[in-house]
């Protein structure tokens, strides 16, 4: 028996303030506003960059992988191991760009995508692999290279990739919940069982919520429940990642969420935005759409490369730990930019970002508000892993032991205990009404708060598990009518480790591959992104005086033409976003 798995992943929402941007003559209309706070200086110009700031930079360079490899649990290991997953990340990015694109029906159509929100719902499905499952996935993630007998020693990826996510949040210059959030969920059919191994891991490594829902009974209920969660992580800004009802034959629905809404760094200012021309087939062709272009100037991250024959800005964002990256061809048209983004390496596109020197620059930048929908399916396939969607080959024993281990967990070996039904956002019944709300808790990074859920109305929890910050011990309530019972208990061992070893048990048998393999298969991954770059109207941009004229010695930036864009953390040089235009959103016609 197969059952398919869902992969869902969702992003929302690039949010950034106003560009400013020169005229045809290449000097910029400046603010008129009255100047709010009068206990600051007024700036003439964005100030030029300190020797601490290029230092900073220029140390944080990206270098090959290379050399013997550090002692396991030294700061140079570690180092070495972000280096694999960082690598890894940008290779996937740039390996799913050209193949979307291929496979698209129209090439030339906008694509943003989130390549570390995609890796961070794969890296919960390689969590449970086993077999060529496991190997494609850890391939294609990056993580197989550089870690020798990695299928011995996944914990090492595991723990490192989540305290990379961890870092990406921490040292983003964000606020945590409210500007940067990352969030994943596994949704699994009541009475189907989830190894505790796997649960605890998911928990511990990337802070993964596990839900209970009913597919079987009641898909419409799930349907709206896993759209709850999805609106709740992304702070609404997308209500609906399944437009239907997920099959009554699905067993887990794998979700991964990621919010981002941030401010540059030097803010730009109200009042200048202005619709002028775009040149989709470049500027030697008559322009065919009109967009709303802002403008901006000072000292940016900027280079021009004579071997690709391409040009690079970057806008930092507030706290100068991620920066918006944005490219174009010389002359760049439609044909250019697919041309350049078919040669791109990793290796080309760390010299880019490392050639970067602060500039001044007069810009110009089109406002944009852009959705994405992908089902990846296609092209995981074309890159690699098949297995996952195949019936007959995904492994997910590690994940699961399969609906037959109910009543009986293991056969001749204990491999490990079960859990059925770890938590539920509720406990539906038979029939729903329409506006019926839907309970979901234990937000991202969040404690849970068990006796609050109990005293819900909505609620039937009579089982929840609340871990003892700073300790080893958690404790299990238990609901018995209008009572409560609470019995502290200790965690489980190390998690990471058990499972390495669980591997290892189930791929000593003769046929490791139908041992213990729950039937799990993928059937879609769905990948949204919700991106929208526009003013936002902050105090030091509406009170800002600020003017700017064209000089021989400044460079004029003006993305009126098919460009290309990617936001990485400074840190880990994760690409968090990728981004192709041809066509900014929203356009206007010329009459």
């Amino acid at each position: 028996m197969y059952y398919p798995l869902l992969l869902i992943v969702v992003i929302t929402q690039l949010h950034a303030q106003q560009l400013y941007y020169p005229d045809e003559d290449g000097n910029v209309v400046y603010n008129t506003k009255p100047y709010q706070n009068q206990n600051q200086p007024l700036p003439s110009m964005y100030p030029p960059p300190s020797a601490s700031r290029l230092d900073t930079y220029n140390n944080s360079q990206m270098s090959p992988i290379q050399g013997p490899i550090p002692t396991r649990g030294t700061p140079e290991y570690d180092r070495y191991v972000d280096r694999i997953i960082s690598t890894g990340l940008v290779k996937l990015t740039l390996a799913m760009k050209k193949v979307i694109t291929r496979q698209a029906e129209d090439q030339y159509n906008n694509i943003v995508f989130a390549p570390v929100s995609m890796a961070a719902s794969l890296a919960l499905v390689l969590l449970g692999a086993n077999g060529k499952t496991y190997q494609e996935i850890s391939t294609f993630l990056g993580f197989a290279s550089g870690v020798p007998d990695l299928d011995k020693k996944s914990q090492i990826v595991h723990q490192q990739f989540g305290r990379m996510i961890l870092k990406l949040e921490k040292t983003s210059g964000f606020v945590i919940g409210s500007q940067v959030n990352f969030a994943t969920a596994i949704f699994v059919q009541n009475n189907y069982p989830i190894r505790k191994i796997y649960q605890s891991t998911a928990g511990s490594v990337y802070q993964s919520e596990v839900l209970n829902l009913d597919f079987k009974e009641n898909p419409a209920y799930a349907q709206r429940a896993i759209n709850a969660w999805v609106s709740d992580r992304t702070k609404g800004k997308i209500k609906e990642v399944l437009n239907e009802a997920p099959s009554v034959d699905t067993k887990v629905i794998i979700a991964s969420a990621m919010y981002f809404n941030a401010q540059w760094e030097y803010p730009f200012f109200d009042g200048a935005t202005k619709r002028r021309p775009f040149y989709t087939n470049g500027k030697d062709k008559p322009s065919d759409i009109w967009v709303d272009m802002m403008s901006n100037g000072g000292y940016f991250p900027y280079y021009k490369d004579r071997i690709l024959n391409c040009e690079i800005l970057g806008f930092p964002y507030k706290g100068n730990q991620s920066t918006m990256y944005v490219v174009k061809p010389n002359d760049s048209n439609r044909e250019k930019l697919a041309m350049l983004e078919n040669l791109l390496t990793v290796e080309h596109l760390h010299r880019l970002v490392e050639n970067t020197n602060d500039t001044s620059v007069v810009i110009l930048f089109p406002k944009m508000l852009i959705d994405t929908t992908i089902d990846l399916k296609s092209p995981l396939e074309y890159l690699g892993v098949t297995s996952l969607f195949n019936p007959d080959e995904a492994n997910l024993a590690l994940l699961s032991p399969g609906p037959s281990s109910i009543g009986n967990i293991t056969g001749k070996i204990n491999l490990g205990s079960s859990v059925i039904n770890p938590i539920s956002p509720s406990n539906p019944k038979q029939h729903y009404e329409e506006d019926e709300s839907v309970l979901i808790f234990n937000r991202f990074g969040e404690t849970v708060n068990c006796t609050k859920f109990f005293y819900m109305k909505e609620s039937n929890l009579t089982t929840c598990e609340e871990l003892i910050t700073n300790s080893t011990k958690k404790v299990l309530y238990k609901k018995f009518d209008d009572k409560i019972g609470r019995r502290i208990v200790r965690q489980a061992p190390s998690i990471p480790e058990n499972l390495d070893a669980l591997r290892e048990d189930i791929n000593k048998h003769e046929n490791p591959q139908s041992f213990e393999n729950p039937g799990l298969f993928a059937d879609k991954v769905i990948h949204k992104v919700h991106m929208h770059i526009t003013e936002t109207g902050t105090e030091a941009a509406a009170s800002t005086v600020f003017g700017l004229s064209k000089t021989g010695s400044r460079v004029v930036f003006r993305v009126e033409v098919p460009f290309f864009f990617f936001i990485m953390h400074k840190e880990t040089k994760v690409i968090t976003f990728w981004g192709s235009v041809n066509r900014p959103t929203p356009f206007y016609s010329h009459t």
